[in-house]
């Protein structure tokens, strides 16, 4: 993955090139000083992923990461914590404070693989549906690529910014928060029961107004998502009209 840091501060800049130099996943293309020269490169250069200071003389971060094109990850950082929620308002990956440990980082540059890897299969995945041939997507877990039959996922476990696959024979953690990944997925096999699960309603065995059932595992539905839950399942024909 290609990438650049933006930063005024020589000492921040330096420690976040050497652990991007120190990352095989990234090729780091240049350092910068502020956001008009960084500017001039991307629009020359192919960049995937800009680690970018928040707080620098002549330019906001915030306001040119609104600039960047849409397939551009951003990575922030900044001295001040009280940042990170502004931060998601242009879709930040990630959010690092000042000075940046490296198993942070790390964590960090895993997500913006994981939000890359989802976009590129998602891709796919589009061009393979309209085809009629889509039955599966790949996950990066484990800082390896896993190839995911549809029909092969049970159910899939939301925990803050990261799923649990559920998949007949093991389970999968991924670096994607829940309604990120359920978009990836088929909305005719896949529902939502709750804020944090979702359901491959070919596995489901039973259900009733307060869970459904997969197998041994009994999942609570969530008040918010029981009314719709029971028309899709009369919808696909799961149970009768």
């Amino acid at each position: 993955m290609n990438c650049i840091v933006i930063d005024d501060e020589p000492l921040a800049r330096e420690k976040i090139r050497l652990l991007a130099a120190q990352d095989v996943s990234l090729q780091l293309l240049g350092c910068f000083s502020g956001t008009d020269k960084a500017a001039d490169f991307i629009d020359l250069n192919p960049v995937d992923l800009i680690f970018l200071d928040v707080e620098m003389p002549g330019g906001s971060g915030l306001d040119f990461a609104r600039r960047l094109p849409q397939d551009t990850l951003v990575i922030f950082t900044s001295a001040y914590a009280e940042y990170a929620l502004n931060s998601y308002d242009v879709n930040a990956i990630d959010y690092l404070v000042k000075p940046v440990h490296p198993a942070r980082f790390a964590q960090a540059v895993q997500k913006a693989m994981d939000y890359a890897d989802l976009k590129r299969h998602r891709r796919l995945q589009q061009q393979q549906v309209a085809t009629g041939r889509q039955d599966h997507v790949f996950v990066r877990a484990d800082r390896r690529l896993h190839r995911v039959v549809f029909s092969d996922c049970r159910y899939i476990e939301g925990v803050k910014d990261y799923c649990v696959l559920h998949l007949s024979d093991r389970k999968l953690m991924v670096g994607i928060n829940l309604k990120a990944l359920l978009e990836q997925l088929p909305q005719d096999i896949f529902v939502r029961i709750s804020k944090s699960v979702v359901v491959n309603f070919r596995h489901v065995t039973s259900l009733n107004t307060q869970e459904v059932q997969i197998g041994a595992e009994e999942l609570t539905i969530g008040n918010a998502y029981r009314e719709y839950l029971f028309s899709f399942f009369v919808e696909h024909h799961v149970i009768g009209r």
